[in-house]
This record gives structure tokens, sequence and C-alpha cells, in this order.
């Protein structure tokens, strides 16, 4: 004999006595959803929707393999901000601040994502309060992965208005106009990488669709572009003009050894990793019988 739940929250049977039975809190097992039919029919008297519309509101009709019920999908807390505690400029009591304003504290700005208007913006104003407290040396650490050129530029231009010497220090990567701003926006003798770092610069792409007039405005705009950031990158690196358009031109990724020698940064943060010794015998070769040897080296794992 089956038993059915009705639309008012009675029990009822399907073959034999229709007699209905009214459902108490206390004694139901079946759950509908995440509630029991007991807690669906308590929350169906305090709102006007009814019993059957609040249960099918905790029923998910889109379950993965079967058409039964299933409980919603429980999701992780985001990780939030840690603070931390220091005591600000001119007060004697310490604060439990966020961590990256403990770091701006301290002059210290982080760019963590593609140049955009607005980071451009934030990091702009961030730079000119920077500057106004003191003309202590303010370091940017980035991790772009690039960005816009006019933004750039804008952030570029502030960095060599104010009266604060600047630093920038490479972690994670630094590509298309992110190396830009890491090779021009510091000062020379204060371009830091980590030694894991990826470094990388090209030309500046556009997009153009419509008139053929617009295009070729654009492309005209693009080589102007072009021409301005290599005179600045070869300022700044040392570089003849010619190899700067030249390596721009292949869009060569960069780990810090190739960057120094490029003239990209100044200097890598941490000592580089020692070379590993080698594995496994080595081998002597006779020239005149063509036979090989193995000799076993001195310094096998």
């Amino acid at each position: 004999m089956a038993t059915q739940l009705g639309p008012n929250g009675a029990s009822r049977c399907a073959a034999g006595s229709r007699r209905a039975v009214r459902v108490q809190a206390s004694g139901v097992g079946a759950y509908v959803g995440v509630k029991s039919a007991g807690q669906l029919q308590q929350v169906a008297k305090q709102k006007p929707e009814g019993f059957w519309q609040t249960a099918s509101k905790q029923i998910n009709v889109r379950s993965r393999g079967s058409s039964g019920p299933r409980r919603r999908a429980v999701t992780m807390m985001p990780v939030s901000t840690p603070k931390v505690l220091v005591r600000p400029v001119g007060q004697r009591q310490y604060e439990w601040v966020d961590l990256w304003e403990s770091y701006t504290m301290n002059k210290v700005v982080f760019i963590r994502e593609a140049i955009s208007e607005d980071v451009a913006n934030n990091m702009i104003a961030l730079t000119l309060y920077l500057d106004s407290l003191d003309k202590k040396r303010i370091y940017y650490w980035l991790n772009c992965p690039g960005g816009d050129v006019t933004p750039t530029l804008a952030l570029y231009d502030t960095m060599q208005y104010v009266r604060s010497p600047t630093a920038t220090v490479c972690y994670g990567m630094c590509l298309g106009m992110g190396g830009f701003l890491l090779t021009a926006g510091g000062e020379k003798g204060y371009r830091y990488s980590m030694p894991h770092s990826i470094l990388m610069m090209h030309h500046p792409s556009g997009a153009s669709r419509g008139q053929a007039s617009e295009m070729h405005i654009e492309s005209r705009e693009l080589v102007r572009v072009r021409d301005y950031l290599s005179l600045v990158i070869s300022d700044s690196t040392g570089q003849p003009y010619d190899r700067v358009i030249r390596e721009l031109s292949r869009n060569k990724w960069m780990n810090p050894k190739e960057a120094i020698e490029y003239g990209m940064i100044d200097k890598v943060l941490t000592t580089p990793m020692p070379k590993p010794p080698s594995i496994g015998p080595k081998f002597r070769f006779d020239s005149e019988q063509g036979t090989g040897e193995a000799m076993q080296s001195r310094d096998v794992i």
C-alpha cells in the first residue's frame, strides 16, 4: 500500500481508504529537500505561499543522474584578506589594518592585475598621495600580465613626475606594458626581479574595424606609439634603437638572467639556485677503436 503526500500536507493511501491523516512534526521521518515535512508545514503557516510552494523551493529539479530531490551544493567561504597589527604614524595605539594597507603605509605598492583605466587611476592617485607624505622611495611590486597603452603611459608619466624616487620589482610575470613599466618606470639601479620571474615586451597591438580610412589612421597611431615606446625603452636599457625594435617584434620571453643582459632589470633579489649535479655515469670514447667505456663519475648521486 503506497502512501503519497497531498498538496495540503496530508498523507493519504493510494489504494483503499482515502481518509486524510495529519502529519505531525515529531513523528515524520521523510524529508523533502533539506527540510522535513513538519518543518515545511510550520514555514507554510508563516509564509503566504503555502506548503506545496515552499516544498518546491527546497527541491532542485535539475538533479544529476536522478529525478529525485537532492540537497543544495555546499560552497566554500571566500578567503579574506588577512589583517595585521601595526601602529600608524603619529599614533600611540596599535590597530588591526588590512595587509595591503599596511604595506601602503611603508610606501610599497602592489600592481596585481592588468593595467586598465580604473587600475591606472587608483595607482596614480596613490602615487601622488605617497609622494605628498615624504620623499622616501616608492616601491612598485609588479605581477602584471599586460594592459592598455594609454593608462600605462599615464602611470609612467606620474612616476616620472613625482619627486620621490621609484623602484620596481617583478614577481610572477611582467608581460607587455607590465614589462615596459618595470623597465622604464623604475630608477636605474633599482629595477629588481625574483629569480623565477617571466618577462616579455612586444609591440602595441590594435583591433581596428570599419572603413579603410579609420584603419589607416589607427595603423599610423600604432606605429607612432611603437616608435615612442622603443625610444623610451632604448633610453632605459641602453640598447640601440634598432635592436629594441627587433627584439620587440620577436615577442621574446626572457628569464631574469637574460633580462639583465638586455638591460630590463639591474639585479635579481635572491641568489640563483646552484647547478644540480650530473646523474648517471660519464662516457669516454676512444676515437681509434670507436668503442665507448663507461667511467663512473665522482659526483653521481
